[in-house]
């Protein structure tokens, strides 16, 4: 990628974060991070988005919601949705 720009870098932030660019590709980008405050920002937010996602992805929903969502499924499936 060498001298990549703004562009380049917001395309591919997500696979930045997610370790799936080449070697060379995560240093061009680490390298514009560095030196620009917009996409340092974007990078920024999208972690912070990766974060919570994660977090609460971990979460075990209780029993009752489980429940209840079967419950309501079974209804739309039986024509029942109202």
């Amino acid at each position: 990628m060498s001298e990549i720009d703004c562009q380049e870098t917001k395309k591919h932030v997500h696979e930045y974060l997610h370790n799936e660019l080449s070697e060379q590709e995560l240093d061009d980008i680490t390298a514009h991070l560095a030196n620009c405050d917009s996409c340092e920002a974007d990078y920024d937010l999208e972690s912070t988005i990766n974060s919570k996602i994660e977090e609460h992805c971990q979460e075990v929903p209780s029993a009752e919601l489980l429940d209840g969502i079967k419950s309501r499924l079974q209804q739309i499936l039986r024509g029942e949705a109202h």
